[in-house]
């Protein structure tokens, strides 16, 4: 019975050491590209106390991995805790308050506040680092502006090739960051992402579109290259459905443009006739269109691809049916054509074909104008859109500091700011995710072979 009783009280005594021991320790959950050394820094603790604690064999851990941290300040708030519980008996507990509902109107910016901005850019890129380069050139103009108009601010760059990624985002000078305008890439964007995820800082994905996917993963990012799906919507107010016939016309078999854009057209209650065709189809395209469009008196044809060759045909068709047959032809189609090499730009002209753009310069605006010999007369050379783009980008979020502060989330439907060549109008689905741009510029051919923007 001794033997019994003494057997009890030790396995009592071993639960209770090793729950107390238990308690001397922070679990952490391992997140996307973390590392043992970026956790040990984040705890301030050594990696080798975390990998003897955790029987690591190796400094490999994975995602989701459980790793059990040590808390040098647990045995104090281990004796405050056991204190607490043995003085204080009953206690009505204060409700914790309930966060007031955030609007522009209750939004002050600090008078005292010295926003922290960093710019993380790949500038070692050996292919691309001339054009980030220009985006942080831009980014510096739009910086001295903003001092110049009395904005205090502290601006840090990172170079995004010149170090490992670990050692980057969990930097001290970097974690103090406001705003952080960067990294370019997708997955770049994931894994600065990853690190600040509970934090307030914002991030901007200023180049690529792809970084979309992030949107919904981060309540401060803010995606400034709009969707394909956004560029399509904006055509919407151009069509007109009482007076045209509206068409979409696609490539067999086409399996993301054009469903995409045909949902968009049925959800706004917009009729239109649908036609598609192999782009190997030869001339009998041109009598089958011949036949569809010249009964009406007024056409508008979507081309819903993204492929060269396919819009390089449709595009053909329909210039050499509007100039021998006269038939009413007016002309969508999407950004990427910019880029298309084989496009008839006299085809385009005459068609007078409306695209939408992420990004376009014009010219004939002073503000344009101003910048371009700012930029000449200080870095001795021609802008590029990379520097029209960090310009944009750095002017819109520091003016949304300046005039509302940290939380100047709150705040962008007040936040109108003339940009060289960009529309930014955000917009989030839920307060758990992030910011989606919409703003889009829509440009017109005209036959004179000048290009209007379209209001």
């Amino acid at each position: 019975m001794k033997i019994r009783n003494f057997f009890l009280i030790f396995f009592l005594f071993s639960f209770i050491a090793l729950g107390a021991q238990e308690q001397q320790y922070i679990r952490h959950k391992v997140r996307w590209m973390e590392t043992l050394y970026s956790i040990a820094r984040k705890y301030k603790v050594d990696a080798k106390e975390i990998a003897i604690l955790n029987n690591l064999k190796t400094g490999d851990i994975s995602r989701g991995q459980i790793l059990l941290i040590p808390d040098p300040e647990a045995t104090e708030k281990q004796d405050i805790t056991d204190n607490i519980q043995e003085t204080i008996t009953e206690v009505d507990l204060p409700q914790p308050e309930e966060k007031p509902d955030r609007s522009c109107n209750n939004v002050i910016p600090a008078g005292s506040y010295t926003p922290i901005v960093s710019v993380i850019l790949p500038f070692s890129d050996t292919i691309a680092g001339k054009d980030f380069i220009e985006f942080y050139q831009g980014a510096l103009l739009a910086a001295e502006e903003m001092k110049e108009r009395g904005m205090p601010l502290v601006l840090q760059v990172f170079d995004w090739s010149r170090q490992p990624v670990d050692i980057l985002l969990s930097g001290e000078n970097l974690g103090k960051s406001d705003l952080i305008i960067g990294p370019v890439y997708a997955n770049d964007i994931g894994s600065t992402i990853s690190y600040f995820r509970n934090s307030d800082i914002k991030i901007v994905s200023p180049l690529d579109g792809n970084a979309e996917i992030w949107v919904s993963s981060y309540p401060g990012l803010f995606q400034v290259q709009p969707t394909l799906k956004a560029q399509q919507e904006s055509l919407l107010k151009y069509l007109d459905p009482h007076r045209a016939s509206v068409w979409i016309i696609s490539e067999e078999g086409e399996q993301h443009v054009a469903p995409e854009l045909r949902s968009i057209l049925d959800n706004n209650l917009i009729g239109y006739r649908h036609f598609s065709y192999d782009v190997l189809q030869g001339r009998e395209v041109t009598e089958v269109l011949r036949e569809l469009l010249g009964v009406n008196e007024k056409n508008q044809i979507i081309i819903a691809s993204q492929n060269e060759a396919f819009v390089s045909d449709a595009v053909r068709n329909l210039h050499l049916l509007h100039v021998y047959d006269s038939i009413p032809v007016e002309l969508f189609g999407l950004s990427r054509w910019r880029n298309f090499e084989t496009l008839d730009l006299n085809a385009l002209h005459r068609l007078k074909v409306v695209l939408p753009l992420s990004v376009y310069a014009d010219y004939s605006a002073r503000e344009v104008r101003d910048f371009v010999i700012k930029f000449r007369a200080i870095y001795d050379g021609e802008p590029s859109q990379y520097a029209f783009q960090g310009y944009d980008v750095m002017l819109y979020f520091l003016n949304g500091m300046f005039l509302y502060g940290p939380e100047f989330e709150y705040c962008l439907e007040n936040l109108q700011i003339p940009l060289l060549q960009n529309n930014f109008s955000f917009f989030r689905e839920s307060p758990r995710s992030g910011f989606s741009n919409t703003g889009i510029r829509v440009i017109r051919y005209l036959p004179d072979f000048t290009v209007e923007l379209l209001p």
